[in-house]
């Protein structure tokens, strides 16, 4: 959903956080689409393959789901990846920054669980974004597919599906993931009886 009031990044950014949460581009509120339960799975799944690769890897990166992001150029936008990964290197030192506002750098990694809602253009122009502002890598997860696109800067686009296992490089270094295992989640329950 689209509002029909235009307002500036840092209005935007002063609003009280919308639930399902609200992006900006360029002067427009967009509300995310209401995550499916196979989006949440999915989110989720990823979230905790990398959180515990984060452990074992300490000091290479750290990210989280919906972690915001803005910035200023080029465009004025605030984002909010399913997933954000950004070198430990980026990361604010000063606590108060780490803890209030948005994220002024580019996520180095980025993923994004594509939703029914949403339009092939809006994914095409997002992933464009992501190359334009310096994200070195993004994946752009497809339930209903079940592929995974892989983005890198100045590389066309590369199409992965079981069995493939992809890597998360050059952000990290040793992260790998089976596809086999991560579309598996989409079918933990279907031959499950239902509750009485």
């Amino acid at each position: 959903m689209v509002t029909t009031t235009r307002l500036t990044l840092d209005e935007f950014l002063e609003l009280p956080e919308t639930e399902p949460p609200s992006e900006y581009i360029d002067g427009e509120v967009i509300q995310k689409v209401a995550p499916s339960w196979y989006h949440a799975s999915l989110v989720h799944y990823l979230d905790r393959a990398l959180g515990n690769y984060f452990v074992e890897h300490p000091g290479e990166a750290r990210g989280g789901p919906e972690l915001r992001h803005a910035m200023r150029n080029p465009g004025k936008r605030s984002f909010l990846p399913d997933i954000s990964v950004v070198r430990v290197s980026k990361i604010p030192r000063d606590r108060e920054t780490r803890m209030r506002g948005p994220v002024w750098t580019p996520p180095d990694f980025a993923i994004e669980v594509l939703s029914p809602g949403d339009y092939p253009g809006r994914v095409l122009d997002r992933a464009d974004f992501y190359m334009r502002i310096g994200t070195e890598l993004l994946w752009l997860v497809d339930p209903e597919l079940e592929t995974v696109t892989v983005y890198r800067p100045s590389q066309a686009p590369s199409v992965h599906r079981a069995p493939d296992v992809i890597d998360a490089r050059p952000v990290l270094s040793r992260f790998e993931l089976d596809l086999r295992q991560l579309f598996a989640v989409l079918h933990e329950h279907e031959h499950d009886e239902a509750p009485d």
